[in-house]
């Protein structure tokens, strides 16, 4: 049965009148019967699982799904088991692990193919940018429609995501596609990406310089951002920020959004063989 949906309420004025007040602050007067906009508050809340059993009442809630004030139910639910594979390892992953409910089967350890295979949803939170490891994860991903989730330093800032949803929101082929492509000297990032990569296998520990760990308050804001898109996931099949580059600065507690585009077929093609 429809729910109220986030952010919404339906209630009588002290007119007598019924509103319906919508997350962006806007009012709109409701006229109806008053006893039919009751019963359909109480379903609309959960008061009532009783389904509508006549023509006025559903005509009534058609209506008020057509302006939004009702949405479907999840068609996942976060409370049923499923299973959530972190590459752990550093403070973020932790705390990633930390912040999932009781019913998310949790592992962790290095991303493999057979890893990506078995999970419902895999996770990287990485130092460094890893690009030829997130190159393998992501071409996994796509091949057995395994979502996944990501965050790296860059700097002093964090960036994360998108998540990628297979067949429906870009991958990192598509975000690094899109970086390259807008980046003012693309061979001199390329460069970098390559020393990094370069440092990731040397087993010296000087190989790259530490990686700026953010304090334990500003780890459990990335980390929130990252579980929310996984809960949104899970519960409406859609992350909170779908298609969105997040990029978060610890020293100023600001949050940059980024779209990410998906890349055309041959570009793409192309970017992931390059």
């Amino acid at each position: 049965m429809d729910r109220i949906a986030p952010g919404h309420h339906l209630y009588e004025g002290p007119d007598g009148e019924w509103r319906h007040g919508a997350p962006d602050g806007r009012f709109t007067r409701i006229r109806g019967p008053r006893d039919l906009l009751r019963e359909a508050r109480s379903r609309a809340y959960g008061a009532t699982a009783e389904a509508p059993d006549d023509g006025e009442a559903l005509a009534l809630d058609a209506a008020l799904r057509e302006r939004g004030v009702l949405a479907a139910a999840g068609a996942n639910d976060v409370d049923t088991p499923w299973a959530v594979h972190i590459e752990d390892g550093t403070p973020v992953g932790d705390a990633v692990a930390r912040l999932l409910p009781s019913t998310a089967e949790v592992s962790t350890g290095p991303l493999s193919e057979e890893v990506v295979r078995s999970a419902d949803v895999v996770v990287s939170c990485a130092g460094w940018l890893p690009d030829t490891h997130w190159r393998h994860v992501d071409a996994w991903c796509s091949e057995y429609a395994t979502p996944w989730h990501r965050c790296h330093a860059e700097g002093l800032r964090f960036v994360l995501g998108p998540l990628f949803v297979p067949g429906r929101s870009p991958g990192y082929a598509d975000t690094r596609g899109r970086i390259l492509a807008a980046a003012d000297l693309p061979d001199e990032l390329a460069a970098h990406w390559a020393y990094l990569d370069a440092g990731h296998q040397d087993a010296s520990p000087h190989a790259l310089p530490p990686v700026p760990w953010p304090s334990d308050a500003a780890t459990a804001v990335i980390a929130g951002l990252l579980v929310e898109d996984l809960l949104r996931l899970r519960a409406f099949g859609t992350p909170a920020a779908e298609g969105v580059q997040l990029v978060f600065d610890p020293a100023t507690a600001t949050l940059d959004r980024h779209r990410v585009l998906p890349l055309p077929v041959t570009a793409h093609a192309l970017r992931t063989a390059g």
